[in-house]
């Protein structure tokens, strides 16, 4: 059975009349709804500001995108193409304990079937991949870059494509 709207001259621009008493029909039921919620005590009638699904933490890693993109290019332009650094065996020592330590803590709560392992993984995984790019990045011409490019190609980014790879086959567990 097929119904047809009656032609009847039109009340608002692209709006039939029967368009309009449908849309408040559905803003009444809608009202009614939200009557029965609030009297059974499902809702207490206050306005609450919609949150998104990863809520303040989705908010402020988008606000730190937004903030660090523009300013790699500033970085880019200014920053001088050499630069004498402090404390260089402490950074480096640092960075690679950082390494071991996060490594050894997710060898320990794999050992230990320990679901925060996911997390240490991940770590371990991503300083893995700051030290290949540092190293790389850092060396001089020569033995030392070759060397540096080997390190990485053959062992840093390999194993942490594999600290990824454990990370994500504990989250399927």
């Amino acid at each position: 059975m097929t119904t047809t709207l009656p032609q009847a001259p039109l009340t608002q621009p692209g709006r039939h009349p029967l368009s309009v008493q449908l849309g408040d029909a559905i803003d009444d039921r809608v009202a009614e709804a939200l009557d029965d919620y609030i009297a059974e005590g499902r809702l207490d009638g206050r306005i609450r500001a919609r949150r998104s699904p990863g809520g303040l933490a989705a908010t402020v890693a988008a606000g730190v995108a937004a903030v660090l993109l523009p300013w790699c290019l500033i970085l880019a332009a200014t920053l001088p193409s050499t630069y004498q650094a402090s404390n260089w065996k402490l950074t480096w020592i640092g960075l690679d304990a950082a390494t071991a330590i996060t490594a050894g803590l997710t060898a320990y709560l794999l050992h230990t079937r320990n679901r925060y392992a996911v997390l240490t993984a991940m770590a371990a995984g991503t300083l893995l991949l700051a030290d290949a790019w540092f190293d790389i990045s850092t060396a001089g011409a020569g033995f030392d870059r070759t060397l540096s490019l080997a390190e990485g190609i053959l062992l840093e980014i390999p194993l942490a494509v594999c600290a990824f790879v454990v990370a994500a086959r504990q989250l399927r567990r």
